[in-house]
């Protein structure tokens, strides 16, 4: 698909058996050599983000200094995942509208609440969990990371597979126990994830008692596209004005702000850096809009495009196919 960059960002990339990280800038990449960091190995945009504090204003620098030509055309190569995280941390239940959507499709059999009733009953739910709860996150597998060009693998064993557009933040340094304040000096950068979900796997009766399925609903191969690229947090003047969508087969499924998130990226990295280690590269993705297939009851199939798109961020485009 045709991609511009507003700015610039990096990512990684190749040309034939020639993996490589680039710099995007406009339509165009230019290679980051290794020389650049420090003498760290190869370099990787892992690499990079664990010398952020060095690379965020050198990146700047270079994207400067290109001019028109001077990159191989973004038409010309491929677009992998950005990098591959040690970590990913997925909120779940993060945006209001999703939640109550939910609940509201969800009805417990017996339930005569008119659904004007749910919906009001649901939404002062959720609205007591954002002024007293926490998050709620769950772990995801890097084996699970696809690019924002590759095909999804639907599993055979799975009828009712889901869509999840979501913003995902990358990280730029350690964080443990840190504050409100801090948290937005922890963040390097944006992506786009599709969180794909085998919804009739992750609740399985024999299960119940111990909660969700997570690996086995969420990460299949495949079931993770991530990118095109990481684009710095300082070129975002407000992630919370940031618009996300995504559309099935060209038709608007999602769409929503971060400025709707129950809890926001600062509490989200202040809650999950209380609970863990964070790295340098992990990601937190940041939960999902309303607008998903058990609300419209529909699930993917073979030959379905996916779209999912983040302003001043990018855009996937993945191609269902049958295991």
């Amino acid at each position: 698909m045709a991609r511009w960059v507003d700015g610039y960002a990096i990512g990684t990339f190749s040309c034939g058996a020639d993996t490589f990280v680039g710099l995007v800038t406009g339509d165009q990449v230019v290679r980051l050599e290794p020389a650049s960091a420090a003498g760290v190995g190869p370099l990787t945009v892992r690499a990079v983000l664990e010398q952020w504090e060095l690379w965020g204003p050198r990146l700047g620098e270079l994207a400067r200094t290109v001019k028109p030509g001077h990159g191989v055309p973004l038409t010309e190569l491929v677009v992998h995942a950005p990098h591959e995280p040690r970590q990913i941390l997925q909120a779940g239940a993060n945006y209001r509208s999703h939640v109550v959507e939910i609940l509201v499709s969800g009805r417990e059999p017996g339930d005569t609440r008119s659904d004007k009733e749910l919906r009001a009953s649901a939404e002062d739910l959720m609205d007591a969990r954002a002024r007293n709860g926490t998050p709620f996150f769950f772990s995801g597998l890097p084996a699970a990371m696809t690019g924002p060009d590759d095909r999804v693998v639907l599993p055979a064993e799975s009828q009712c597979v889901d869509w999840e557009a979501e913003l995902a933040v990358v990280l730029g340094r350690k964080a443990h126990r840190v504050s409100r304040e801090q948290a937005m000096d922890c963040v390097a950068g944006y992506t786009v994830c599709n969180d794909i979900s085998a919804r009739d796997l992750q609740f399985p009766t024999e299960h119940k008692l111990l909660g969700g399925d997570w690996i086995r609903a969420k990460n299949r191969p495949t079931f993770l596209p991530t990118g095109p690229f990481v684009v710095p947090a300082a070129l975002v003047p407000d992630y919370r004005d940031l618009e996300i969508s995504f559309d099935l087969n060209g038709e608007r499924m999602q769409s929503d702000k971060p400025a709707n998130l129950l809890f926001d990226v600062e509490s989200l990295i202040v809650a999950a850096s209380a609970a863990t280690v964070l790295y340098p590269g992990d990601l937190i993705l940041t939960g999902s809009p309303a607008g998903n297939g058990g609300y419209w009851k529909r699930w993917l199939r073979p030959g379905d495009v996916l779209e999912a798109s983040i302003s001043r961020i990018g855009s996937q485009r993945n191609v269902c196919v049958a295991e």
